[in-house]
């Protein structure tokens, strides 16, 4: 393996630019609550207030039975409201699949959905303890049912909120946007400096230490059954390297299917039997691609857009151009930065882990290959992917421009024999 000085003062620019602090956004596991937690977390606290709510004094009482007549009604409207609330949302869910991208997931993933949903079922639980709790007693204090008004109105409002986002989510522009922001945060977060002027500066780095001599590579496999990587927690597979002094490459990156016992990385340095376990255990994986970690992601959802719309069943070359318009927001960002982020090194400057990241022309394969070799591409839309690519080739750097070129050549008119601009 090809070495550097380990001794250096100061690590290059790329180490600096992806300490695990400035990449944590994108790099680490980020903790969430689960749907089912957050909802037993409200049915805790409305059982809480069920008890405490009826010994708070405010003032003014009023007649348990009133009261309890209320909660009760409270409570059961509110279970049929979710039953009919939920329902709904469901058909306006599997309309945006069917009409976009199954891949389109953002309204069905989006917290407020789940959130919603444990506060309804705090609201029940609420009012059905609360008329059992102040069942003994003829008068109530005012706060119970003020409580109970109040959740009711905060209903109405999440309600509001709930539907608002399902039918944004079957609007093709609020679809789109949503898909390119979500694609931006994390194209943002990982790509932070800019793109280098030069081949030889946009090369990744070299690690700076070889492995001990007579060391096997470490095979690190995947134990589990099946199934999509999400999301790989950097810094704690990058705390484990140091402490074992040894190199994670991992051979799989975020959106890749691991198969029942594949190669997901291979250890290199001192052997550590329990680098192993702390690798696998830093692998969140699920039954589709995320956003979180997979800066491509975004850009394969806006291509299946573009190229359901582009079918002969469907016929619509306008949504097909807006899907490219999202597109070129993202490719443009992308032509400015520096791609080769996926060495990580520690504290010492040392490489320890390196990740696989999409390169340029991966990106570009993605967005533009599949509509490209369409049999028939509307008018409408070759041109916009040849101003897409004139734009882009204005902005990258020349290490980047073979790969337009070659589009811009599979793309043009059989009858446009303007050569290609010799800048390029």
């Amino acid at each position: 393996m090809n070495t550097t000085s380990a001794n250096h003062t100061e690590p290059p620019a790329f180490v600096r630019a992806n300490r695990p602090h400035e990449l944590a956004r994108v790099l680490r596991r980020k903790r969430r609550l689960r749907a089912g937690v957050v909802q037993l977390l409200g049915a805790v606290v409305a059982l809480g207030l069920a008890f405490l709510i009826p010994q708070i004094p405010i003032g003014f009482e009023i007649s348990t039975s009133r009261v309890i007549q209320m909660l009760i009604a409270v409570g059961a409207a509110t279970v049929a409201f979710i039953g009919v609330v939920y329902s709904l949302l469901f058909l306006v869910v599997q309309f945006g699949s069917t009409t976009f991208t199954p891949r389109l997931n953002l309204f069905r993933d989006d917290p407020v959905v789940w959130r919603t949903f444990a506060f309804y079922t705090a609201v029940v639980v609420y009012s059905l303890t609360a008329s059992l709790v102040i069942g003994q007693d003829e008068k109530t204090s005012g706060a119970v049912p003020i409580v109970a008004f109040v959740a009711v109105l905060t209903s109405i409002v999440l309600y509001r909120r709930l539907t608002t986002g399902a039918f944004n989510s079957i609007q093709l522009a609020s679809a789109l946007a949503q898909v390119a922001r979500r694609g931006r945060e994390v194209i943002d977060g990982l790509y932070t400096l800019d793109a280098p002027g030069s081949d030889a500066q946009d090369r990744p780095a070299r690690a700076s230490d070889a492995s001990p001599a007579g060391t096997p590579p470490q095979e690190i496999r995947w134990p589990h059954t099946s199934a999509v990587l999400q999301v790989i927690d950097v810094p704690r597979v990058l705390h484990a390297a140091e402490q074992a002094k040894a190199e994670v490459d991992f051979k799989l990156g975020s959106g890749d299917l691991i198969a029942e016992d594949a190669i997901v990385a291979i250890a290199t340095g001192q052997a550590d039997p329990e680098l192993e376990q702390v690798v696998v255990r830093a692998l969140t994986v699920g039954d589709e691609r995320t956003y979180e970690q997979d800066p491509l992601f975004a850009i394969r959802v806006l291509a299946d857009i573009a190229l359901r719309a582009l079918s002969p069943a469907v016929n619509d070359p306008t949504t097909a151009v807006q899907a490219l318009d999202a597109i070129d927001g993202l490719l443009r960002a992308l032509a400015t930065r520096q791609l080769s982020v996926g060495q990580i090194a520690g504290s010492d400057g040392t490489i320890r882990v390196r990740l696989v990241l999409p390169t340029w022309d991966e990106y570009i394969a993605v967005a533009l290959d599949e509509i490209i070799a369409l049999r028939y591409v509307s008018p409408n839309v070759s041109a916009r992917i040849r101003r897409l690519l004139d734009e882009l080739t204005a902005l990258a750097p020349p290490s980047r421009r073979p790969a337009l070129d070659a589009r811009r050549l599979a793309i043009r008119d059989p009858d446009d024999q303007r050569p290609l601009d010799p800048a390029t």
